[in-house]
């Protein structure tokens, strides 16, 4: 702080622990500062060892990070925050505001509707509104509706989105400002993502952290601190505990990484040896010590710190005169220029020009060479024009008495530099930064002895070398997030909690306290709470609830309280419901059948949903969805997990009803810790999905059957057909209109305008199109417009002349040669931040019988955004011993495979035995019995599998990340003794990886390489 104290006397090492004034001893300010600090680091020291070296009150959700909607903003929620012991606030008060209209001119220029509001006060403590910030706005007590500023108009907040139920123009809200990345208290407002900026955000991970330290504040800082009652005489100073939000680069994105170790400080040195010529006239000799006349305070602060130059500058008086600017330039205009003379600007060397945001941000500021000093206009000379300092920023004049450059790379930057009196530093090496200080008390002679300084010595009276004594920043890191080059990354992957909560000693759980990983056996126990719940789970001291067959049979999760772990049990019999039952927030639950005669029966897509419970093993239960309606949307699971810690599923019956499109699935789990499905019976819905895991930490699936049950089409007539029936119909009969470039027997040809074209068809059916399709056109429009004339009619029961070949095909090839097939067997899809190895998706599918499916076994996913950001790779992934039947229905269909693995780390797939029927008479999609998609890491095995009746045995096709391969990268991708059965391309691998994958013994082909 840079007050006008006499001394700085507070030594943490002394321990003191109070002053105590006598009878008639004299109280120095020194001393009261001293025992402010005693009672502030005592209140800080009690605070960290109780709370740790950061934390929220638990409950409150102070401090939490989140995305603002628009991506270029990070909002902070409100609440307390303690640092190492300092309470950091973030309450921004809420001011009235009356709901206005646009000004004229504006409202006209813009193109959406806006919410016009005019707050009371400009500037909520102390900070201005401003275009970009986010509000919440509350009316009449109901809840508070988050909107940003546009825009700032003549006292007016321009709000967008409106708001949804703004009261009419001249009602009354209160408008609170969200502190922001952006939008601080204490920082000036600036935008990470605009090129102008010198601290742009790049792409990868950011740690967000609260930089806490206080800052001395003085009436020139905030003028509400001085007393008007005593006229010119000043008020006492402020510390404030200041706060601000900052980011620091922690690597790619996903990246969490620990905080790294602390630079060490640079120090310093005082001391009295030196020359022994006096330096100035009437003053002591060098023997003395320090010469000066008058007891001071030197301070000695780093102005501008690189990694080879180092200017320091040092005043007299604790650098404590200081005054506003009233006008900038090279002469410039003071409120006044001091208390007297000596310490004032009239006499000053130096002067500083420094303001809000050069001193908040930590920046140096201009240090400039007086050259005169008019106290009638109170002006000062400067050698050269201030260029940092800004009007709107409070700017400030500050005087200083010396300036010192140290060139770090000379071996003289060690040497004893020379300030004045006999008062000498020496600079040692270490981090420095503008803003470091140290205080250097020199105290005049008295009689024969000489003058002295404060400062520590060894036992042979040397000076020792001391930290900086301030400004101390404490930091802590809230959450880390992902920025791509224009804005934040949201949702649970891009933004990573890092607060941690303590709980008010009056309310402390089970859940508040730790325990040693893994101890007493229990893995993935981290606090007491936890424990007994696995405990209970396990059998010791068990709570186990027995539901009843029949109606209402579901109150039986009602006996178990939320974050409550149970056993429950379900005797044999029908467990009927309407929609779907939701179990949510519960502890570790272990649902146990009496077998498959224990059913549960929902009417609805859905019947049992588990949602944030700690873990759930189901076993020896039926769980059935009988619904057929589309009313609820989404994919759903007869049996679904939502966001639980492990899944296990064994020994059970699960089934769906049959849809005419991909709507169900017997078994629905998404997000999560390790999922284990095994020795249980899917009856799969016709054109529905048996298992289906998102999201998860791991997958194991051994030991099932999956079969189809009903038929989900409609009747025998076209008329009949569902609409998800007429898409396939129509990509059947019409697929692939392009230019011609060569003939083909199942393309027939049309031209549009003058360009030839043709479309995929069933070759019977050439001679119909001919008849009802005119062989060219003048736009592509005409020959839609008439095309969805004939298919329309078709399915309508209209024909136009010539389609009745059509509606036979329909009828007698495809509507009754149809099959009940599943959509999908088995898929996983792996975690969406694959690019982080320790948290990919690992997969075991082995020992299951799928049959019939128009997809096997599917394990991958895609990607929502660039391949570099947004990598779906799963980790450890191995298919082995599965009985596979794959079916093509009559109708066609999409992406069609046995086995299908997309951009594994590690992948083995092996012993796997796939047949294949395909019913269609025309299917233009490939059909492989394996193939292998996208990124692979360094092992990949095909081996001992056998593929029957597929038009392609194997295909891979692996994305060129880094081909060639970089020098000393080691892969082993083999396909070695597989037998590919009736397949017209036994094999094949896309450029440019065919001298990677190395063949061996796969019959009827390809040859070894």
């Amino acid at each position: 702080m840079k007050a006008d104290i006499s001394a700085h006397t507070f030594r943490p090492d002394a321990r003191f622990a109070a002053v105590v004034v006598g009878q008639g001893q004299v109280l120095l300010d020194s001393a009261l500062n001293e025992q402010e600090e005693i009672a502030r680091a005592r209140l800080d020291a009690t605070a960290a060892d109780v709370i740790g070296p950061a934390g929220v009150p638990k409950g409150t959700g102070g401090f939490e990070v989140t995305v603002a909607p628009d991506g270029r903003d990070l909002l902070i929620s409100p609440g307390r925050l303690y640092v190492d012991g300092i309470l950091c606030v973030n309450e921004p008060p809420a001011v009235p505001a009356t709901v206005g209209t646009l000004p004229l001119g504006i409202a006209v220029l813009l193109p959406t509707s806006l919410t016009v509001l005019r707050p009371h006060v400009a500037a909520p403590g102390g900070v201005p509104f401003a275009a970009g910030q986010w509000v919440d706005v509350t009316a009449g007590g109901g809840a508070a509706a988050r909107s940003q500023v546009v825009g700032v108009q003549d006292g007016q907040l321009l709000l967008f989105p409106p708001l949804p139920a703004a009261p009419v123009e001249g009602g009354r809200v209160e408008v609170r400002p969200v502190t922001s990345l952006r939008h601080q208290s204490d920082r000036p407002a600036f935008d990470p993502f605009d090129p102008a900026t010198p601290d742009r955000l790049t792409p990868g991970a950011w740690r967000v952290e609260v930089d806490a330290w206080h800052r001395h504040v003085t009436a020139v800082e905030d003028p509400s601190i001085q007393e008007a009652a005593l006229g010119d005489a000043e008020s006492p100073s402020r510390l404030k505990a200041v706060w601000q939000l900052r980011l620091e680069a922690a690597g790619p994105a996903g990246a969490s990484p620990p905080p790294g170790p602390a630079t060490p400080p640079g120090r310093l040195a005082a001391s009295t040896v030196g020359s022994t010529a006096a330096d100035e006239a009437g003053v002591l000799p060098d023997e003395a010590g320090y010469r000066g006349l008058e007891n001071q305070l030197y301070r000695v602060e780093v102005h501008s710190a690189t990694a080879t130059d180092l200017v320091l500058k040092w005043q007299r008086d604790n650098a404590s005169t200081v005054t506003r600017v009233e006008s900038l330039g090279k002469v410039l205009g003071l409120a006044d220029l001091g208390r007297d003379d000596e310490r004032g600007f009239a006499t000053a060397p130096y002067v500083e020009v420094t303001d809000d945001t050069l001193e908040l941000e930590g920046r140096p500021s201009d240090l400039l060479k007086v050259v005169d000093a008019d106290p009638t206009l109170r002006t000062v000379t400067l050698a050269a024009a201030p260029t940092l300092a800004q009007p709107g920023r409070r700017p400030r004049a500050r005087r200083w008495d010396g300036r010192i450059a140290v060139d770090l790379e000379s071996p003289a930057s060690a040497a004893p530099v020379t300030l004045e009196r006999g008062l000498h530093v020496t600079l040692l090496p270490g981090a420095l930064r503008p803003g470091d200080y140290w205080l250097v008390p020199a105290r005049a002679a008295h009689g024969a002895r000489g003058g002295t300084i404060g400062w520590p010595t060894d036992d042979a009276g040397a000076p020792l070398a001391q930290p900086p004594l301030g400004i101390t920043h404490h930091r802590a890191t809230l959450a880390f997030v992902d920025a791509d080059a224009s804005r934040f990354v949201g949702g649970a992957a891009g933004t990573r909690d890092q607060r941690a909560a303590f709980p008010p000693l009056t309310a402390i759980t089970a859940a508040d306290v730790s325990t040693t990983p893994g101890s007493g056996g229990l893995g993935g126990v981290t606090n007491v709470q936890q424990a007994l719940d696995v405990l209970a789970v396990g059998g010791h001291g068990l709570c186990t609830v027995i539901a009843t067959p029949g109606p209402g049979w579901e109150r039986v999760f009602d006996a178990v309280p939320a974050g409550a772990s149970a056993r429950i049990g379900f005797p044999v019999g029908q467990y009927p419901t309407a929609g779907p039952v939701l179990v949510a927030g519960r502890g570790h639950l272990v649902l146990v059948g009496a077998g498959h005669g224990a059913a549960v029966v929902a009417a609805a897509r859905a019947a049992l949903v588990f949602d944030t419970c700690a873990s759930v093993r189901v076993e020896s239960l039926s769980v059935i969805s009988t619904g057929t309606s589309p009313a609820d949307r989404g994919l759903a699971g007869a049996l679904t997990f939502q966001g639980c810690g492990d899944v296990s599923v064994s020994r059970c019956l699960l089934g769906t009803a049959p849809r005419p499109g991909r709507e169900a699935a017997c078994l629905r789990v998404a997000g999560g810790g390790r999922l284990r499905v095994e020795d249980s019976t899917f009856e799969v819905g016709d054109r529905q999905v048996g298992l289906l895991a998102t999201d998860v930490e791991e997958a194991v699936v051994t030991g099932n059957r999956l079969t189809v049950s009903g038929r989900a089409g409609g009747g025998a007539r076209v008329q009949e057909t569902t609409a998800q029936e007429r898409i396939l119909l129509r990509r059947l009969l019409v697929y692939n209109l392009s230019k011609v470039t060569f003939a083909n027997p199942v393309r027939h040809p049309v031209r549009i305008g003058a360009t030839p074209m043709s479309f995929a068809t069933v070759v019977a059916l050439r001679p119909a199109w001919s008849a009802v399709l005119r062989p060219s056109y003048s736009h592509m429009r005409d020959f839609r417009r008439d095309l969805d004339r004939v298919l329309r009619g078709v399915f309508a029961g209209r024909l136009v002349a010539g389609a009745e070949p059509i509606v036979e095909y329909i009828e007698k090839r495809v509507l009754a040669r149809q099959v009940p097939v599943m959509a999908q067997g088995i898929v996983v899809t792996p975690r969406a931040d694959g690019a982080n190895a320790r948290r990919r998706t690992d997969a075991r599918i082995a020992s299951n019988v799928i049959e019939p499916a128009i997809q096997g076994v599917h394990v991958g996913g895609s990607m929502s955004g660039p391949r570099a950001t947004s990598l779906v790779q799963a980790g450890r992934v191995a298919v082995t011993d599965n009985k596979i039947h794959v079916v093509v229905p009559p109708e066609g269909a999409g992406a069609r495979h046995g086995i299908f693995v997309g951009s594994a780390d590690r992948l083995r797939v092996t012993s796997n035995d796939i047949s294949c029927a395909i019913a269609a008479d025309f299917s233009p999609v490939p059909t492989n019995g394996i193939r292998v998609f996208g990124f692979s890491g360094s092992a990949m095995t095909v081996r001992d599998n056998v593929t029957e009746s597929f038009p392609e045995g194997l295909g891979v096709n692996l994305l060129p990340s880094d081909f060639p391969p970089p020098p000393g990268t080691h892969r082993m991708w083999a396909v070695e003794d597989n037998l590919f059965l009736g397949a017209k391309a036994p094999a094949s691998v896309t450029a440019p990886y065919q001298t990677l994958v190395k063949f061996r013994g796969n019959r009827p082909g390809p040859p070894d390489n």
